[in-house]
């Protein structure tokens, strides 16, 4: 369930595509709130409350937007969350290329993804004691990306209606096949009061939870200059699933 949550918000987003729209506008940046609520038949609950920041950084001398993603669980949710869920990235700000990915996890351990363009592959260190750490390397071709840049991904990739990209998701050191599909350029039916475009990001190999669950994420963008992720949802195991929504 953690896993779902960070593609939802953290959310869980080409490289042609993404410099067309590699300038960020000055109101796209800053913190936005979320409200996370798990549903199941009669059931509507609010289960975390998150925030998504993008701010403008540098990472190893180069010019960078960095953004954070936090998720603070309420008391029910800590059944299935023992900790709040925390993830930094760095992008390049001249091509909202990942830099650098870090997810600390309990025990002291976390899973890093350091984007070596150069080289041209991703290498990911997953640190999980008392395991010894573990490394990988992926390549480095503009359409594998951790979750979290994912989530920024769709915020500034541009796409016509009905078009699609194939992706490769990297989640806990491993890489799963994906789909980012635009489906509708004017939805107005999850949120009437904005202008927003409907993103379906279709999991293909495996879902979000290791019980296969949570395998499609429709995502809302704001249409508006500051891009802003308005909402998402998935569906889970049986009848139940996951939304989130913008605070506003």
């Amino acid at each position: 369930m953690k896993r779902t949550i960070l593609v939802l918000m953290a959310i869980l987003v080409a490289a042609g595509s993404a410099r067309a729209a590699r300038r960020v506008a000055p109101e796209a940046l800053g913190t936005v709130r979320y409200e996370v609520r798990y549903k199941w038949g009669g059931v509507n609950t609010k289960v975390a409350d998150a925030t998504i920041s993008l701010e403008r950084a540098s990472w190893e001398k180069q010019d960078a937007y960095h953004s954070h993603v936090a998720i603070q669980a309420s008391s029910i949710f800590r059944l299935f969350m023992s900790s709040d869920y925390l993830v930094d990235i760095y992008l390049s700000q001249a091509t909202l290329d990942p830099l650098y990915f870090v997810n600390p996890v309990k025990k002291g351990g976390k899973y890093e993804y350091f984007y070596d363009k150069k080289a041209g592959v991703i290498r990911s260190e997953a640190l999980l004691p008392p395991a010894d750490p573990v490394s990988t390397t992926f390549p480095m071709d503009g359409r594998t990306m951790d979750l979290a840049t994912l989530l920024q991904y769709v915020r500034f990739v541009t796409l016509a209606e009905g078009a699609s990209q194939k992706l490769h998701v990297l989640m806990s050191g491993k890489s799963f096949a994906a789909t980012l599909v635009l489906e509708d350029k004017d939805d107005d039916d999850r949120f009437p009061d904005r202008e927003a475009e409907r993103f379906l990001v279709r999991m293909t190999e495996r879902g979000l939870m290791e019980n296969g669950s949570g395998k499609e994420i429709t995502v809302w963008r704001s249409t508006g200059s500051d891009r802003r992720i308005l909402g998402l949802e998935t569906a889970l195991s049986g009848s139940s699933s996951m939304s989130v929504s913008i605070v506003e």
